[in-house]
């Protein structure tokens, strides 16, 4: 039996698409995962190509771009606990959806999710509350372990997904807008693809600034 909730999308015209909350959340995780791999390349070229952390700050282009991504991406991230606590919630209480602890990828995806929690909390403090320690201290590394956790939380919540769309184990109905799950690969690389094009576009752009700064510092 089908164990799954939908969403009813009304279109003008009176047309109307069901989208589940599953694909719904998962949806939600792709974009942010797109956020992320377009954010991850500011700060890399900032503190690993550039080795100058406070560039961010200086540089127009890495700090709008960082920080709109950075935003976005945090903002996907609470929709996504959200959803996935009130889940893991009825699975304690009702055993809705149900707890698969002899499935490797539902326990990897949900245990290891408490560990992402605390990375992406401390980040997510830190640079709203304390950029100084930030900048000074963490340098570029809690980023990097920003990134990888976004790669695990998108990686096994797709896996997870799509595996139960299948006709072996059918809890959700086949994707909607999300790509079949013969095309689980490239899905899984879209926004990895998207956001790293976004982010090569914005460190082009922080190139040429710091390059037109280097030619008038050298005139002058």
């Amino acid at each position: 039996m089908l164990a799954s909730v939908r969403l009813i999308l009304q279109f003008t015209g009176g047309k109307s698409i069901a989208i589940e909350i599953a694909e719904y959340n998962t949806i939600v995780t792709m974009l942010g995962m797109l956020c992320a791999t377009s954010q991850v390349f500011t700060g890399y070229y900032a503190a690993y190509i550039k080795k100058k952390m406070a560039l961010i700050k200086i540089n127009d282009a890495l700090f709008r771009s960082h920080r709109a991504f950075g935003g976005f991406a945090t903002v996907f991230y609470f929709l996504g606990l959200f959803a996935g606590l009130t889940g893991f919630a009825g699975t304690v209480t009702e055993n809705v959806p149900p707890m698969e602890l002899t499935d490797p990828l539902y326990v990897i995806h949900t245990f290891g999710s408490f560990v992402i929690l605390v990375i992406i909390v401390s980040k997510t403090y830190l640079s709203y509350f304390n950029k100084k320690f930030l900048y000074a201290r963490v340098k570029g590394w809690l980023g990097v372990a920003t990134f990888l956790a976004w790669a695990f939380t998108w990686l096994t919540a797709a896996v997870a997904y799509y595996e139960r769309t299948l006709p072996t184990n059918p809890q959700h109905a086949p994707p909607t807008f999300l790509l079949p799950y013969e095309l689980m690969g490239l899905m899984l690389a879209i926004p990895f693809i998207i956001g790293g094009a976004i982010g090569l576009l914005v460190v082009m752009k922080a190139k040429k600034i710091e390059d037109v700064k280097a030619a008038r510092k050298a005139e002058s």
